[in-house]
């Protein structure tokens, strides 16, 4: 992943990244829990209700800035 970031200039990131922003635009878009659950491949919800409340107020800011780039 590195040397794929590197190749077209983009800063590092990782898969969870990813998978964290598109399970916050879900929960944003007001996907069921349930469905974001079995996406994220949680086997417990509780698990996939702390993965989406642990973002914060930048974070948030963030994905308002990449849903308007799309």
């Amino acid at each position: 992943m590195i040397s794929l970031c590197d190749k077209v200039k983009v800063r590092y990131f990782t898969y969870d990244a990813i998978q964290h922003s598109g399970a916050s635009l879900m929960d944003r878009n007001n996907s069921p829990i349930g469905a974001i659950k079995k996406i994220l491949g949680h086997e417990n919800r509780r698990t996939t209700e702390i993965y989406l409340h642990s973002i914060d107020i930048a974070e948030a800011g963030a994905i308002t800035i990449y849903e308007e780039a799309r």
